[in-house]
């Protein structure tokens, strides 16, 4: 099982759609950023997943099924845009060990995110339920706008989440300590009841779900 969470890649050639000029590019299976610490800097960066032409510099964004291992925040993460029969029976597999935080994303923005939640420390199902109440309170800002996306994001000590809107763009929400520690607290039970020892899916949707179910609860 070790071997198969050590750092592994495959060459694959890959044509520019912008000027069809070939490429030999570098797709991981598994990153460990353990055992290879500079490549979680590559990610962040969008380094990693990134395709760029030399010929042309047509820049785009590469998304492919890859495992993301961290042994000292205890988690992996497999990312997977496409879920088909392969990928189930490696996840299968991998989830036989225990003892270790195991999410799946689907994009690389996702991806970040949950690096970036474990490298502060936090609980990314705590995060989920907290964005699903920030949500609730922009209703009204939401009436005359679209929200596309609300991500975790931090400078330093200091925790938020970015806020993406269709027209008026990206805005800012301050997270602090205590909030989170009080919606921690508050939802634990009911966090370890649908969490499970296995990949799973934590986002909005699964947040959604503790949320609804708790509303007559404490309420």
């Amino acid at each position: 099982m070790e071997g198969k969470r050590l750092t592994s890649y495959a060459m694959e050639e890959l044509e520019c759609p912008k000027c069809g000029h070939k490429h030999s590019l570098k797709k991981y299976k598994v990153i460990n950023v353990t055992e290879k610490a500079k490549l979680k800097e590559e990610i962040m960066k969008n380094r990693l997943y990134q395709f760029s032409c030399e010929e042309c510099e047509y820049m785009a964004p590469l998304t492919y099924d890859s495992l993301y291992v961290d042994s000292q925040r205890n988690i992996m993460i497999y990312m997977a845009p496409v879920m088909n029969a392969e990928i189930k029976a490696e996840i299968a597999e991998l989830e036989q060990e225990k003892g270790i935080d195991k999410r799946l994303v689907d994009n690389i923005n996702d991806l970040k995110e949950k690096i970036m939640i474990a490298d502060n420390h936090l609980d990314d199902r705590v995060i989920e339920i907290i964005k699903i109440m920030y949500i609730d309170q922009m209703k009204k800002e939401m009436e005359d706008d679209t929200l596309l996306n609300i991500l975790f994001d931090y400078n330093r000590d200091n925790y938020c989440f970015l806020v993406f809107f269709q027209k008026k763009g990206i805005g800012k929400i301050p997270l602090t300590r205590e909030f989170y520690r009080q919606v921690e607290d508050k939802y634990k039970d009911a966090i370890k009841e649908h969490s499970m020892d296995s990949f799973m899916k934590v986002d909005m949707e699964w947040a959604g779900k503790i949320l609804f179910k708790n509303h007559n609860k404490f309420n």
